[in-house]
């Protein structure tokens, strides 16, 4: 597992510390590395004559986000975030580096016999606290980075400090569990390892959530399927919601319509009206805003289509087109920060952002209410079938493009949830 991550969370980052150093310099890229690559920060690599993580083959590249970069945490002076750590090397075991197979294997059984010390450092208490996360899931951007003024930015700590999981403020509905990052991000599984509780359980270190394109980068779908299904863990729901009419008629026969209750009505369109649906989107099981993290460069929208019997095209919203981009018109759920002159900052080269001029997201336990409005046309064979889900796809195709460039491949685009809906037509007749 540790060999997955390492390189893979620093590959992210190489284009964008790149083009940091080339702006600002290579001590500028403290930054970022503090928390994409440790090793090269806690080293004293990040000054002038040093090498950064965004150069391949260097030991910041190929060392990564190893086991220490949370293992060695053993204080936060703040929970502002961008690497706000205090770290702590683990102290060595006999033969600990050793390359002979024998001293190796002692090693092995000197940490088994005598397990103590491993434990001690390894198994600091901090990382039991949900506060640990904001070392590195929480952001800020300040006037030495972006010459322009300080800047919140990414907050995932925070916002589930506010959600009804943290317990921390009034639940907006029923949530009887406290529920930590680690609780959701690193659960309990089966393992035959010494360090497994009473149950034979240990924490997973699949750290599943929202990567799914480094996984495919290096041809490693298994944990591709495990993101995949995190996704698809009814964390969001989308439900359409059913069109109510006034002027619907049940039945010929007289009923006092305050007895009938007003969902039972039966729903429809009429042949050239106007049709207005909403679509209901929820977080439900995210323990922060969805979506969050880098959401300037992910990629989440509302696919949203009617069709009639016949399987023709009435409307549609979200479409992918065939040079694998989301029509821009589409429902995001994304920010678009700008820089100080106005321009979108789309290359995630973020010591440029002075703020954002849109932002979209939902809020854990909340839901947000989205109107599609069409016309019915004469042509459209009843019933109509009315379709959307909730997309997600990390990168969005542009930054991916830049980005990845001679590995750029199609990043594969997760459905987390669906609804569907079938609406009579009908034509309303003439009154003579």
């Amino acid at each position: 597992m540790v060999e997955r991550w390492t390189v893979l969370f620093i590959r992210k980052a190489c284009v964008n510390v790149s083009l940091l150093v080339d702006n600002k310099g290579i001590s500028a890229s403290r930054y970022c590395e503090g928390c994409h690559a440790p090793v090269a920060l806690l080293t004293g690599e990040l000054s002038p004559g040093g090498q950064h993580g965004g150069i391949k083959g260097s030991l910041a590249n190929m060392e990564g986000v190893s086991c220490m970069s949370c293992h060695g945490i053993y204080a936060l002076p703040h929970i502002k975030g961008v690497a706000s750590f205090e770290f702590k090397p683990a102290k060595y075991y006999l033969f600990e580096n050793s390359d002979n197979v024998f001293l190796s294997a002692l090693h092995d059984l000197l940490l088994k016999i005598e397990p103590s010390q491993h434990k001690e450092d390894m198994g600091n208490a901090i990382l039991k606290d949900p506060k640990v996360c904001a070392a590195c899931h929480t952001q800020f951007m300040d006037k030495d980075m972006n010459a322009w003024g300080w800047i919140k930015m990414q907050d995932e700590y925070g916002a589930w400090a506010a959600s009804q999981y943290s317990q921390h403020n009034e639940e907006n509905f029923a949530n009887e569990r406290y529920m930590r990052c680690q609780d959701c991000h690193m659960p309990l599984v089966d393992a035959n390892d010494p360090s497994a509780n009473q149950d034979g359980k240990i924490r997973s270190h699949n750290f599943p959530g929202a990567t799914t394109f480094l996984p495919l980068l290096r041809g490693d779908i298994a944990q591709f399927n495990v993101t995949k299904s995190f996704l698809q863990s009814n964390k969001v729901r989308l439900q359409i919601d059913r069109p109510h009419r006034d002027d619907a008629i049940q039945s010929l026969q007289f009923i006092d319509e305050s007895i009938r209750e007003s969902d039972e009505a039966p729903f429809f369109y009429y042949i050239g009206e106007q049709a207005s649906l909403q679509v209901v989107v929820t977080n439900t099981g995210v323990g922060h805003n969805f979506p969050a993290g880098s959401i300037d460069i992910n990629e989440v929208w509302i696919d949203f289509s009617v069709t009639d019997a016949q399987g023709e095209l009435v409307y549609q919203s979200g479409k992918v087109n065939t040079e694998n981009n989301v029509e821009p018109d589409a429902y995001f759920y994304r920010s678009i920060p700008i820089d100080r002159g106005g321009k979108h900052v789309w290359k995630h080269d973020l010591f440029n952002m002075v703020g954002a001029s849109f932002k979209r997201f939902v809020k854990a336990g909340e839901s947000d209410i989205v109107n599609y409005q069409f016309s019915i046309p004469s042509w459209v064979k009843s019933p109509l079938t009315v379709s959307a889900s909730i997309r997600y796809r990390k990168l969005n195709n542009r930054y991916a493009k830049w980005a990845l460039k001679d590995n750029y491949f199609k990043i594969p685009i997760i459905d987390m949830a669906w609804d569907s809906l079938q609406i009579p037509i009908k034509i309303r007749k003439l009154v003579e």
